[in-house]
């Protein structure tokens, strides 16, 4: 075992260290099968060579991958279900055979905020099925996504196929779907396990039973006054599907937000209540812009920091967007990124605060007709070039590579020193580092910007690639600027952009059309061949 004594706790066993992780009450540190009376029956751990597993022996097959001892839950990883995968020099690759809940007991359970991974072994290959993807073992074994995970047992009859024996395995995915493909890194992400929090021993634990018995009067209170009105409002039609749809949402927001906060931990983004939101903001007193996802006002934090923000219309569904956006934006810290410092999520009511830039977004200068507010192409290419190194950082040097799928002028922030953030990432999606293609459905983006194969999966497979097509969309537009050339393609306004400004650098004209002097032409044709490149199959230039 290898472990470290820390200190000494007021209450149960003194914390210790397992490799990179701190054991504490109600959880002990055990070797082999030596008794430890400080910690609470079931949540002894077994320190082997730096890694913390559940249980009395490395053999439970359960690592411990986080604890967050203040929700009472922890993300474990069975790695005796991965380790079938990892034998196929001796033909002993298998997929996993037994449900996961077979090693779970009482205090833990597994919770509800998992998702299904659901294996398939199968006596001959099943039908075509979307979604249903082979395993590497081969041998007519399949993995696909099983929606979320059902804590009574058992798996929805219409993920069965025939001829088939399937095993639903739960996995923790902060954001969107499991991807059936990434199986493998989900069962090594792990899932997520919850316990009911023990009474400590002596007067403590009087004081929990007591604090419980005055709970229990008080909510049985509550109930005799509020059932009558219950049931009258479900007696009426209207009332009934109100009380149903409000169900949905705050279960489905409350789901979204509880993952959201477990993948983080400790580094979650701070989350503010509605009134502190709006003590920031000055009750909403200086508004900076709106759009059809809300209304952006200017605030200050208590420590006098610049803020911007974002009050998003009532939201109607279940915040996916929202959810999306904290969970994207808040695994990244880059320059070129621009900074979130906390949100707010109460009921319907959401807000984001992000920091303040001085300079508004990059179209407010590329499509004014204010000289003064014209940007100088030396500044132009500079920007051009922080928003390639925001790019390149979300889509190689995120732990979890992240596609925008929104890349614009109106989406790109500049500072007091005109320093370029990409912000807005409302329909980002997240995956795996080693993944670059998707699997979605619907397409999402601004028209103009949005990639061919987003729109329509007949182009090709959904990438990092999208992004950089709408990258050089933007390019085009930062030469461009459609109000700068407008009187030269009024004649041709059904005419496409890109395929304008092509034609006119194949006349030698391009840059004359887009206002542009010999002076600075350099900078202008370079800016404009690599928005060409970006958004051609096979370039020409």
């Amino acid at each position: 075992m290898t472990a470290t004594k820390l200190g000494v706790q007021a209450e149960g066993c003194s914390p210790e260290r397992c490799g990179n992780m701190t054991i504490a009450t109600p959880f002990g540190l055990v070797s082999g099968s030596e008794e430890n009376t400080c910690m609470q029956l079931g949540f002894q751990v077994h320190c082997t060579d730096g890694v913390p597993y559940l249980g009395y022996h490395s053999g439970y097959g359960l690592q411990i991958l986080n604890i967050f001892p203040l929700n009472s839950s922890m993300v474990v990883s069975d790695i005796l279900k991965l380790g079938g995968f990892n034998n196929l020099s001796r033909q002993g690759c298998h997929v996993p055979m037994a449900d996961a809940a077979t090693k779970i007991e009482p205090p833990f359970s597994i919770s509800p905020l998992n998702q299904n991974l659901i294996f398939y072994n199968c006596a001959k290959p099943p039908p075509a099925r979307a979604g249903l993807v082979e395993t590497v073992c081969g041998n007519n074994t399949f993995v696909r996504a099983g929606g979320w995970y059902n804590t009574t047992g058992g798996m929805n009859s219409g993920y069965a196929l025939e001829g088939c024996n399937a095993t639903a395995l739960p996995v923790l995915v902060p954001s969107g779907e499991a991807n059936a493909r990434d199986y493998e890194e989900l069962i090594s992400d792990g899932f997520l396990l919850t316990w009911q929090p023990l009474p400590s021993a002596g007067g403590s634990g009087i004081k929990v039973i007591s604090k419980r018995i005055l709970i229990l009067i008080v909510s049985s209170a509550v109930s005799t006054l509020l059932f009558p009105c219950i049931c009258v409002m479900m007696r009426h039609p209207k009332g009934k599907r109100l009380w149903s749809r409000s169900k949905r949402t705050s279960s489905g927001t409350e789901r979204n937000y509880e993952a959201m906060i477990l993948s983080y931990g400790s580094l979650a983004p701070k989350r503010y209540t509605y009134s502190e939101v709006m003590k920031i903001t000055s009750s909403r007193n200086h508004e900076l812009g709106k759009g059809g996802y809300g209304v952006v006002f200017k605030g200050r934090l208590h420590d006098d920091r610049l803020v911007a923000v974002k009050f998003l219309h009532d939201c109607k569904g279940n915040g996916d967007e929202f959810v999306n956006e904290v969970m994207s934006i808040g695994r990244t810290s880059h320059v070129n990124i621009v900074s979130l410092f906390g949100f707010c999520l109460e009921g319907s009511k959401r807000a984001l605060i992000y920091e303040y830039m001085p300079n508004g977004s990059l179209d407010r200068y590329i499509y004014s007709e204010n000289h003064k507010e014209i940007l100088g192409w030396e500044r132009l290419y500079a920007i051009a070039i922080g928003i390639a190194r925001g790019l390149e950082y979300l889509h190689h040097s995120c732990n979890t590579r992240i596609i925008h799928f929104d890349i614009k002028p109106h989406n790109i922030l500049l500072d007091r020193d005109f320093c370029p953030k990409i912000a807005d990432f409302g329909l980002a999606k997240l995956c795996h580092a080693k993944e670059s293609k998707l699997s979605m459905t619907g397409a999402r983006g601004t028209i103009g910007f949005i990639a061919p194969e987003v729109h329509s999966r007949t182009f090709g497979v959904v990438s990092t690639k999208s992004d950089v097509y709408s990258y050089g969309m933007m390019l085009l537009e930062m030469v461009g600027g459609r109000k700068n050339v407008k009187s030269v393609a009024e004649k041709s306004s059904e005419e496409y952009f890109p395929d304008w400004i092509y034609d006119h650098f194949s006349q030698d004209d391009g840059l004359r059309a887009c206002e542009v002097t010999s002076e600075i032409e350099e900078i202008a044709k370079r800016m404009t061949f690599i928005g060409l490149w970006c958004i051609q199959v096979v370039p020409k230039f």
